[in-house]
């Protein structure tokens, strides 16, 4: 089967580009684990998801083009790999599950193996470290929540002795249905609609205006509490827009607040899943450019025009890696960034926001091993990242030292959550003055 369009755009714009790294969870798990239990709550995810059991065909007469196949199984395949670890502390330990993983996200994927590598280590039999990444090419944003949400769920689910699900919707299918569900006409309407947002961004990149003061590159933070979140889905919710487009827009308000700028060009990831395939393991997020023409404006009439702008993006999502590159190599020969000079990432987890919870008798922690002597350089000038929860939204704004600066990054995100705080006091469809 074909890939899916954001795997082709990953593969020929990402994967062949850039330093190879894996999407990665790490848990810190205390307490009594069924080890034997825990390795077939693993063991039911691989086998119902499809997407972790494909493998890459090579190019050759039969396969001209990127395509992949689903290989079952193995009767006696093992998923998780156990070792017991011998360390003179638990800091020590920590130490070496931070090393394990780094190696593991760095490690590229090769001819004949699995695209994850799965591993649980003991330090003493109430204190074991689970250890995952997966290729990128076949796991996104929204596997990873899946992943971490189910593996936890069929842990207790066959410690009642119970079965869990053996089937699952199938990534090769929803891949299959993506690549043929459109005709000539709408991939010609698609091409053009990319044409126009990503030419809009070659035209209006980013200049750090004169004011800014240069700095160190940095990121700046805000966090908005459950109630703050509530009052906003509700104002959402009478404007009929998503809080992450309510942000966006509120973020584009605020980046021409501060710099005088009334068009601006921003790339946002994408999730092409359809509503019926939220439950879909694979890779299905890319990225899309949006143009805003009128930033300066009211904040009502700046998230109507997001709005229609994602709205835009996500009906004329179907480019492939190769006619994007193509496009981008006409739109800018000398330069491949095309103007992603602000770039944001969305993210929405179900659930609260929930750093070490207790489930039973265990204590799991997320995130517990961070990587070891490994950096990550942002090349766009400004990067919003937004991860919401039922009840916390966190912003975190990086910034290019050079071209935006603390100060200029900081007066930014003032404004940004001045909008979203003033939004969840008042009535949304009246705009408020600038101040």
């Amino acid at each position: 089967m074909p890939f899916t369009y954001e795997q082709e755009w990953y593969d020929t714009n990402v994967r062949q580009a850039t330093v190879h790294k894996n999407v990665r969870l790490s848990y810190e798990i205390l307490g009594p684990l069924d080890r034997s239990l825990f390795e077939q709550a693993v063991h039911h995810f691989v086998a119902r998801h499809d997407a972790v059991r494909m493998e890459v065909l090579p190019l050759n007469e039969r396969t001209p083009t990127a395509a992949q196949r689903v290989r079952p199984l193995g009767p006696d395949e093992r998923i998780v790999h156990h070792q017991d670890v011998k360390a003179v502390s638990a800091e020590q330990f920590g130490v070496y599950a931070g090393a394990v993983l780094t190696r593991d996200f760095r490690k590229p994927w090769t001819t004949g193996h699995r695209p994850y590598t799965l591993r649980l280590l003991r330090y003493t039999s109430e204190h074991h470290a689970f250890l995952a990444t997966f290729q990128n090419l076949v796991f996104d944003g929204r596997a990873h929540h899946l992943f971490a949400h189910e593996i936890w769920r069929d842990y207790e689910t066959l410690r009642r002795r119970e079965e869990p699900p053996l089937t699952a919707p199938s990534f090769a299918a929803a891949a299959l249905r993506q690549r043929t569900a459109f005709g000539p006409r709408h991939l010609r309407r698609a091409q053009e609609s990319w044409y126009d947002r990503a030419g809009f961004a070659g035209l209006n990149p980013w200049h750090r205006p004169d004011h800014a003061a240069a700095s160190a590159d940095g990121a700046v933070r805000a966090e908005l509490g459950a109630a703050q979140v509530a009052a906003l889905r509700q104002a959402c919710e009478r404007e009929h827009c998503t809080l992450l487009q309510w942000v966006v827009a509120a973020f584009a308000r605020a980046v021409a607040q501060c710099t005088g700028r009334r068009r601006l060009s921003l790339w946002t990831s994408m999730d092409s899943r359809r509503a019926a395939e939220r439950d879909v393991v694979g890779m299905f997020a890319g990225v899309a450019p949006l143009k805003v023409e009128h930033a300066t404006a009211p904040l009502s009439e700046v998230r109507a025009e997001v709005s229609g702008q994602v709205l835009e993006a996500l009906r004329y999502q179907q480019l492939g890696g190769r006619q994007m590159r193509t496009m981008l190599r006409e739109l800018a020969p000398d330069e491949g960034w095309l103007g992603r000079d602000i770039h944001i990432n969305l993210r929405r987890f179900e659930g609260d926001h929930l750093g070490t919870r207790h489930d039973g008798d265990l204590r799991i922690t997320p995130d517990a091993y961070p990587l070891r002597r490994v950096t990550f350089a942002n090349a766009s000038a400004l990067q919003l990242r937004c991860d919401e929860h039922r009840d916390r939204l966190f912003i975190n704004l990086l910034f290019d030292g050079h071209r935006v600066g603390r100060q200029l990054a900081q007066a930014i995100l003032g404004c940004l959550a001045a909008d979203l705080t003033v939004a969840c006091a008042t009535d949304v469809r009246t705009p408020r003055k600038s101040s």
